[in-house]
């Protein structure tokens, strides 16, 4: 018996693009997709509010991003310029240099993710701002859009990100896709797309052309390459939009197609596309996990452990730690792959690093990764007295609710548990933390040039132009 592909070889396939189209159950929704992403919407207050927030945040990351180790082979592979012009109108963030917008979004959508502390979505399990907001800076000068326009693009891919999550998610993540970039390439075609202003046909292009963009391996995680995902998925936002803004063509179907990316991206099942027909009910940015800011540097996964290790680090005060036991959810296993870490990457995504930070310095910081901490012999004498396990009681948490437990060598034991982490809805940041956090990933800018630029972000929504906030980004 043939099947499809031995059909397809010999020329006889019986399906094609043009008729091996969606079930009943997902036709139609990329141009559901185009059509959202295009409508008027009026989001309320609260959205608008944490859409600054997270804006606010990402932009600290992104100028704290611009001193990582990657940005050097970056700026030494994207052509730019010194100076702003018609070819090169996007700026480089912590850099004077200009770029084009597909390259300056894949910069700086990488030096955003860079420290991974940029903020997070569940059900996504993705970073949506280290992907939103460069590909919205890429064509905010192009377009000579207003702060308002900005955070409505903004909320429209974040919806869509979202979305995404509860439609694929989990099995989408434990096949090994990383969906800051998965995900990440159509939320930003759609953002870029609304602050184009293209028409329903082309954002219904972008979206086909984005879907064959899309990728990103979790096997990458702890090097370099992990924040480039959030890069690659910014500039292929980028990309795709213009592309069709020029009237490039693609499939009208990428999404529900046979061989699209909802079937191929979860191996043709797993998937529930009813999702992204409820676009906007509820907004995803006002949901319980829908948007998380983060206080540690490091992987969500690795916080609620951070924040029980640091209260024991007072309970045992510099008490001798015979033995540690992290009790943990069976989805903290995915993305803690490290235990002994060798590079300050690879300690973000070490619950044993961590949380032997927490406990051996009382901080976990900006300061925390680097490769005196990660050598630092109290360091790597307790991390194999760690261990992590999976808790009975966790099992089924999405949220990675931790539980920590240490044992002193004169028979103490302190217990803590953490069940969900600083920085989610429902522990959201204050304004004091929000800036202390934006003052330490930007020390090195003066503090009237920090002043301003902050000035500028949290007035963001009532911008009628963004050249305030542009020039203040410019060292």
């Amino acid at each position: 018996m043939k099947d499809d592909f031995s059909d397809a070889m010999e020329g006889g396939a019986r399906t094609s693009p043009s008729t091996a189209g969606p079930s009943h159950a997902t036709a139609g929704l990329t141009r559901g997709l185009a059509t959202f992403a295009l409508d008027d919407h009026l989001f309320p207050s609260l959205a608008r509010s944490r859409a600054v927030d997270a804006i606010t945040d990402c932009v600290g990351c992104m100028i704290a991003g611009s001193r990582e180790a990657l940005a050097g082979p970056l700026l030494k592979s994207l052509a730019s310029v010194e100076s702003s012009h018609e070819q090169f109108p996007a700026l480089m963030l912590g850099t004077a240099r200009y770029a084009s917008p597909a390259d300056a979004a894949l910069y700086n959508g990488a030096i955003a993710h860079a420290l991974d502390y940029d903020d997070t979505n569940h059900p996504a399990y993705a970073h949506p701002s280290a992907v939103l907001v460069p590909t919205l800076l890429a064509l905010a000068s192009r377009v000579g859009a207003s702060g308002d326009k900005l955070i409505d693009a903004y909320l429209i891919g974040f919806e869509v990100f979202g979305k995404l999550g509860r439609a694929m998610n989990t099995q989408h993540y434990k096949r090994g896709w990383h969906a800051t970039s998965t995900f990440g390439t159509l939320a930003a075609v759609l953002a870029a797309g609304r602050l184009l202003g293209l028409s329903h046909q082309q954002m219904a292009m972008a979206i086909g052309i984005a879907a064959s963009s899309a990728s990103g391996l979790r096997a990458n995680f702890g090097s370099m390459t992990k924040p480039l995902h959030a890069g690659y998925a910014a500039r292929n936002g980028v990309l795709a939009a213009m592309l069709a803004q020029e009237g490039f063509d693609a499939s009208d179907t990428a999404l529900e197609h046979r061989y699209g990316y909802l079937s191929v991206f979860n191996d043709g099942i797993g998937f529930d596309p009813a999702p992204l027909r409820s676009l906007g009910e509820p907004l995803e940015i006002l949901t319980e996990h829908g948007l998380a800011l983060k206080p540690y540097p490091s992987c969500g996964a690795t916080h609620p452990g951070i924040e029980a290790a640091l209260k024991l680090h007072g309970a045992i005060g510099g008490a001798p730690i015979a033995r540690v036991r992290m009790g943990v959810s069976e989805m903290a296993f995915s993305p803690l792959i490290h235990v002994m870490p060798h590079t300050p990457l690879e300690g973000k995504f070490s619950l044993h690093y961590c949380v032997a930070a927490a406990l051996v310095f009382g901080e976990v910081n900006l300061r925390s990764f680097t490769d005196e901490k990660i050598n630092d012999p109290r360091i790597t004498e307790l991390i194999p007295r760690i261990s992590m396990e999976l808790d009975p009681r966790l099992r089924d948490d999405t949220e990675f609710a931790t539980e920590a437990t240490v044992e002193t060598t004169g028979g103490d034991r302190h217990v803590c548990h953490i069940p969900l982490a600083l920085g989610k809805p429902a522990r959201w940041f204050s304004a004091k933390q929000l800036r202390a956090k934006f003052d330490d990933c930007t020390n090195m800018m003066s503090p009237p040039r920090r002043d301003a630029l902050y000035g500028h972000l949290r007035d963001l929504d009532n911008a009628g132009s963004l050249d305030g906030l542009m020039h203040a980004l410019v060292p």
